[in-house]
């Protein structure tokens, strides 16, 4: 595998370049590409009063939760403040290089959004590296007062035959941090995979863990310290992402409509989550890179039925317009792989005693009509998050595979795995890190990889070749 060193190369020469005279506003909470097409992508910029987080107002900002400490404790507000001003973006093809440079207008952004602005991109070519820069002044100001920079790749036409290499992962949160005001060092590593794009599948935050998140300030607080990490940020600075979200960074615990976690609603958390990630129109949706490979990401807490109601044909996760969505677009595609990503296992097995995804008994009619749908799909594989552990499994019944990713990282693993079970896992592991998918000349192949902060290369923990079926 490629040594870390080179993964430092990498991260030295793409790294944010962060330069701020005496008043901001600043980029201490980075900036974000996502939701990238073969023509278009969404930008997210927030503007921040300081050039970096206050990481000394709580040592678990910085060194994690110590093992049998309570999540307890409020989330301390105005770590990362934000600024009033204005920024500038450009943007350029590296094939074309510097000189063809584009720019945005200069663009306000204001406290009712948290200091963001998502700004579309359209017109971008296909295939291609994008390197950019954001500039940051004053309101009316011609100083500059800061610059962020960084790069991200389109995807290629739909005809075409290149390599597709991407990340997922999933689970990450203050308490887990393993590197310091560097964050988690597995975004360090993600580099070394020299991905295309990642896919969080929720939990990126997690409001109901230490220090604790009850209201639209705390709530908000949270994102921006996570991102202000140096690792986190620098990688989502250099690779494009798409975000899902899940329990823990909607509300709470196995959420659905119409509960609250201390005076923060339901409705609030899916308008923060809207907010502080670059996102389009819908939650759920598809894209397609390439000749070889489409993605699926689907949305699991807009559209729910409560836990606790009775299973049944009417009892559902997806809801009944993504559902059909789905299978519509799924039934439609040509890709030579096709991977349908889901916050939570379509598979499993679960733990013991679990209510919320479509791999327990509470949720087995949904689960059960999806699992026989896709089966029969040829060459459609489940990746799916939420789950600490990484896998492979299959069903015994439909033959489905799902691979399930794993938590960011070993100080992650809490709460316990479901073991192994040998009518299911091809490959099982407690260890936390990410999965990386690589397609190549019509052949895929998944790697799970396990993080640790000292390693000088990534470790492969499992490779499963994805065969056409």
């Amino acid at each position: 595998m490629r040594k870390l060193l080179s993964t430092l190369s990498f991260c030295l020469v793409l790294s944010p370049l962060i330069v701020f005279a005496q008043k901001g506003p600043f980029f201490a909470t980075g900036v974000k590409i996502g939701e990238v097409d073969d023509s278009s992508a969404i930008v997210w910029v927030r503007l921040t009063a300081t050039p970096k987080a206050d990481f000394g107002r709580l040592p678990i900002l910085t060194e994690g939760l110590k093992a049998g400490a309570k999540d307890e404790g409020a989330m301390p507000v105005g770590l990362v403040p934000g600024s009033a001003g204005e920024f500038r973006f450009y943007y350029w093809p590296e094939s074309k290089g510097e000189g063809s440079k584009l720019n945005s207008a200069w663009l306000s952004v204001s406290p009712e959004s948290d200091y963001i602005r998502q700004l579309p991109l359209s017109g971008l070519r296909p295939g291609e590296t994008y390197h950019y820069e954001v500039e940051a002044r004053e309101t009316g100001s011609s100083k500059i007062a800061s610059r962020a920079a960084g790069a991200f790749k389109t995807a290629p036409k739909r005809g075409a035959k290149g390599p597709v290499r991407f990340i997922v992962t999933t689970c990450q949160a203050i308490r887990s941090i393993d590197a310091g005001e560097q964050g988690h060092s597995t975004y360090r590593q993600m580099l070394g995979f020299e991905p295309d794009f990642l896919v969080h599948t929720g939990d990126i935050v997690y409001y109901d863990k230490a220090p604790l998140a009850k209201s639209v300030a705390q709530a908000r607080a949270k994102w921006n310290l996570m991102f202000s990490y140096g690792y986190n940020q620098n990688f989502h600075q250099n690779v494009s992402s798409y975000f899902m979200k899940d329990d823990h960074d909607t509300l709470k615990n196995d959420c659905w409509y119409g509960q609250t976690y201390g005076d923060l609603t339901f409705e609030q958390g899916l308008d923060i989550f809207r907010e502080q990630v670059p996102m389009g129109e819908k939650t759920y949706r598809t894209y397609r890179w390439g000749r070889d490979v489409q993605i699926w990401m689907t949305e699991n807490r807009d559209f729910r039925s409560s836990n606790r109601d009775p299973d049944g044909p009417d009892k559902t996760i997806l809801g009944a317009e993504q559902k059909a969505w789905l299978k519509k677009t799924i039934l439609e595609s040509d890709a030579t792989y096709k991977f349908v990503i889901s916050p939570g296992p379509l598979v499993g097995p679960d733990k013991f005693g679990k209510k919320d995804n479509h791999a327990n008994e509470v949720f087995a009619h949904e689960g059960q009509e999806l699992r026989d749908f896709l089966s029969q799909q040829a060459n459609t594989f489940v990746i799916c998050g939420d789950r600490h552990w990484q896998y492979c499994s299959q069903d015994p019944d439909t033959g489905l595979l799902e691979l399930g990713c794993g938590e960011i990282n070993d100080q992650h693993d809490y709460g316990g795995n479901s073991g192994y079970f040998s009518d299911f896992h091809k490959y099982f592991s407690g260890k936390g890190g990410f999965l990386g998918i690589t397609v190549e000349n019509g052949q895929a192949k998944a790697e799970w990889f396990a993080s640790t902060e000292k390693s000088e290369t990534l470790s492969v923990q499992h490779v499963e070749k994805l065969g056409i079926r």
